[in-house]
């Protein structure tokens, strides 16, 4: 038996930070993988679509260069040459990142295999390297298994060879017509990544709007950009039934306008949902408890065992790879060190990378006048950025919510070029309290994109609820 202060099972972001964490300790580290360290960001999510959309912008760019005064000639897609860019950039990170051999000289004992717990303290590993069974005793466990795409219950599907955002990189041949089911940040990112390098796109949202967890005005706008793209967005639509056929896959559509409508595709993408990997943990049988959304932690991420912990996706709360990171850090603590903190998710920003990019942190004006009442609200137009009129990237708009005497910043909305980069500034100021006045007192580079954030940030001056307050006290001359 393998005896170890600590043991992680799943191999992506927050196991990944807990790992090194482990071994620069000086503490016996082992890290369950089932398939490949990394996870869904580095195979399946954040890496591979990102360089999927890089190339999508490159092919509109080229179809857009006359606007920059450079002739261009049509263009031809090369799929498997687009796809060998996505992989090259993945093979890349795992090298220098994430490769297994790294962690290893670390002093990690990396596994691969299922396994599943035996106890509280001991968790059994079929080892795929070694084809033994091995069984690892260990003070603390941190479940970090993640979560994988699930289908809505739509009938036919399962006959049709779906895609969805894991197997997608695998697919051999370009569509044509491509069927997007879901209007979130992977149905948007990836439906306009295919709709730029060719295909036919139609995008497919059950309720009224698209990118349903940003403020109303940021989703209005991207769904206006994109319908002005020519990508088709059918909303309170559901899917009645899919049909394989010798042309393709035949979708009706139902919804109250137009009733019932059928319409043929190559493939269909579906993203519209995820799940907790738990399945094969054995969890029940030695009593940590799982809920709708995944593993139940407290406030400390600490399950209903006290010696075992749970970080990212399979825990359901905020599912990006910076917040199993998060997560992991306040683990770190937790787990190592006295004086436990308990978890703030308070500031957790996140970017939809589209184009333009679409970056949020804190309330929407919605939420953010549920809870405080009155707030002031400063909203400045991209094409009022220099940097963004010289580049040509005048889309979109920047949106902050604050309060009404002290400009505390409430709510960040950002769409427009960048926008996930220049977010941070905004993030920066939230956690650590600096309110909007000092944000205009900062020096920003000019011309930047980021310059926009001096340019909200002076409108407190202008516009603000105290400031106007004050000057309708105090006579002017």
């Amino acid at each position: 038996m393998d005896v170890y202060d600590i043991t992680i099972i799943g191999g992506g972001s927050a196991g990944l930070v807990l790992a090194v964490a482990g071994a620069k300790l000086g503490k016996k580290t082992a890290l369950v993988e089932k398939h490949r360290i990394g996870g869904d960001c580095l195979w399946t999510g954040c890496v591979p679509s990102k360089a999927l959309l890089k190339a999508a912008k490159v092919a509109n760019y080229v179809k857009d260069a006359e606007k920059y005064g450079i002739a261009s000639t049509p263009t031809t897609l090369d799929w498997q040459r687009v796809m060998a860019y996505v992989r090259s950039t993945q093979h890349v990170i795992e090298e220098e990142h994430d490769n297994p051999e790294r962690f290893r000289e670390m002093g990690v004992d990396v596994i691969f295999g299922n396994g599943h717990f035996a106890s509280a303290e001991s968790f059994v590993v079929e080892d795929t390297e070694s084809g033994q069974t091995r069984t690892l005793k260990s003070k603390k466990f941190v479940i970090s298994t993640g979560s994988r795409p699930v289908p809505p219950p739509i009938p036919g599907l399962e006959s049709c060879d779906y895609l969805d955002s894991e197997n997608v990189w695998d697919l051999e041949a370009f569509p044509n017509r491509l069927l997007v089911v879901g209007a979130g940040p992977i149905g948007i990112e990836l439906g306009q990544a295919f709709h730029r390098l060719g295909a036919d796109v139609t995008i497919a949202q059950r309720s009224e709007r698209i990118l349903t967890k940003e403020d109303v005005d940021i989703s209005e706008q991207m769904l206006r950009y994109l319908r002005e793209e020519r990508i088709t967005i059918r909303l309170n639509t559901s899917i009645a039934g899919v049909v394989k056929n010798r042309e393709g896959t035949t979708v009706t559509f139902s919804d109250s306008e137009n009733g019932s409508v059928e319409q043929s595709f190559d493939n269909i993408l579906i993203a519209a949902g995820r799940a907790p990997n738990v399945e094969g943990l054995a969890l029940d049988k030695i009593g940590v408890q799982v809920g709708t959304r995944g593993i139940e932690v407290n406030n400390k991420l600490q399950t209903s065992v006290k010696n075992i912990y749970a970080a990212g996706d399979v825990i359901g709360h905020y599912l990006f790879t910076h917040v199993a990171a998060f997560q992991a850090q306040l683990l770190l603590r937790n787990i190592f060190f006295p004086l436990s903190q308990t978890i703030n998710y308070a500031v957790v920003p996140w970017t939809t990378f589209c184009d333009p990019e679409v970056a949020r942190c804190g309330l929407t004006e919605a939420e953010a006048r549920e809870k405080y009442g009155d707030v002031d609200v400063f909203t400045l137009d991209q094409g009022d950025v220099d940097r963004a009129v010289a580049e040509g990237e005048t889309h979109g708009f920047s949106k902050v919510i604050a309060s009404r005497w002290t400009g505390k910043i409430l709510g960040v909305h950002l769409v427009g070029a960048n926008a996930g980069e220049v977010i941070h500034e905004y993030i920066l100021a939230m956690q650590e309290g600096i309110p909007l006045r000092k944000l205009s007192g900062m020096i920003h580079v000019y011309p930047t994109f980021s310059s926009s954030v001096w340019r909200v940030a002076g409108k407190w001056f202008s516009e603000g609820t105290l400031i106007q307050t004050l000057r309708k006290l105090i006579p002017s001359g």
